[in-house]
């Protein structure tokens, strides 16, 4: 752009020329890095959601600049940074942890290093209800300002919130979210999972924790993922498939002298089992959870899992977990489960096989109780 001035007495053309050059500069692209708009936000969260007054701390040693990352679960669509600052005040301090993905806040955690005693920038309420209310509400207007989201699936949160009377462990659905609260100990957990029909898919959910009184933790998972369909294939179907293929596998036993025995399944036609679907997202790592057809990491699948309980154990061997794809009914996984089982599929099954055994195990109880009052 050239501009023409008179070169003398003409005080409206310097005034055009100042007002020009301003709005120029107001239309120059942001130069701070996106790093630090990602660490703005994590102050921002810190102060106008959790309420620290942080004017008050001071950083214990220099933050290092966050790292972006693409992490191979997200098949490389997802931008990770972690911001991890510590801060004191009057000689109490605490670290933090928050995780973001695309810039948008899922995860930020508090640690103690002494008392739980924040300085807030206004009076907090004393009960935990009233705090979590709190968040909600301050945690639409924060996602609003900062996200280029939908944030209207926070509205039914605070609704069922404003409904509850007290902490103790609850747990019913309205609409499309389950709400629950658990305690363990000194900890109380506020959760919201997105449910469809019956069923609840965990990875897509928002939590808030506290630690007596005080925040601890919160999360906000129900953006990052879609859902792709309930299961094609029955309960009775899968165990039918997923029985067939413990049925043809062969266990491979290590002895102590160094040599592996290999052993075949016992008869399980007639074995006690327990089963669970869940919803996960797809990994792009074939000896995780393969799959012949195309399939997004940012998309929830049905994902049937399976116990099959031995009569007797076999060497350490209780029985053969078997994973199956609810939509074309592709086996994930098919082994042996145990004590003495190294093998298990570990980003996602780990924690669904615990939670199988669980079930299997009160599964086997109950049976045992209801063959004791028939007899």
């Amino acid at each position: 752009m050239v501009l023409l001035v008179p070169l003398m007495g003409d005080r409206r053309a310097v005034l055009i020329l100042v007002l020009v050059l301003v709005l120029l500069l107001l239309h120059v692209p942001n130069v701070y890095s996106e790093e630090s708009t990602v660490e703005d936000k994590f102050s921002d969260f810190l102060s106008s959601v959790v309420g620290l007054d942080l004017t008050k701390y001071t950083s214990l040693q220099p933050t290092p600049p966050p790292n972006s990352e693409y992490p191979e679960e997200f098949g490389g669509l997802v931008e990770q940074i972690v911001l991890s600052p510590n801060f004191e005040y009057n000689g109490t301090n605490f670290g933090t942890m928050g995780i973001f993905y695309n810039g948008h806040m899922s995860s930020l955690k508090l640690y103690y290093y002494g008392q739980e005693d924040y300085v807030y920038s206004e009076p907090q309420p004393p009960d935990i209800l009233s705090r979590a209310k709190g968040i909600i509400q301050r945690y639409q207007t924060f996602a609003s300002q900062n996200y280029d989201k939908d944030t209207s699936y926070l509205v039914p949160m605070l609704n069922i919130l404003n409904g509850v009377d007290d902490v103790s462990p609850t747990e019913f659905t309205e609409g499309n979210v389950t709400f629950r609260i658990s305690k363990d100990g000194d900890k109380t957990r506020i959760e919201w999972i997105y449910t469809e029909g019956d069923f609840l898919v965990d990875w897509k959910r928002v939590d808030i924790k506290f630690r007596y009184n005080a925040f601890e933790s919160f999360h906000d998972m129900w953006g990052l993922y879609s859902i792709g369909g309930l299961s094609a294939i029955s309960s009775e179907d899968f165990v039918q498939i997923a029985q067939e293929a413990a049925q043809n596998y062969e266990l491979r036993i290590g002895h102590e002298n160094g040599t592996i025995e290999t052993v075949k399944v016992p008869d399980l036609s007639n074995a006690s089992y327990s089963v669970s679907l869940t919803m996960v997202p797809y990994r792009f790592i074939d000896d995780y959870n393969p799959s012949q057809i195309e399939r997004d990491p940012l998309t929830l699948y049905p994902y049937w899992a399976v116990l099959f309980y031995f009569n007797e154990t076999i060497a350490g061997v209780e029985g053969m977990q078997v994973g199956v794809w609810g939509d074309t009914g592709e086996i994930l996984y098919c082994s042996g489960f145990g004590y003495l089982i190294p093998e298990f599929p570990s980003w996602i099954t780990l924690p669904l096989f615990l939670t199988a055994t669980l079930i299997g195990i009160l599964v086997r109880k109950r049976l045992m109780r209801t063959r004791n009052s028939a007899s």
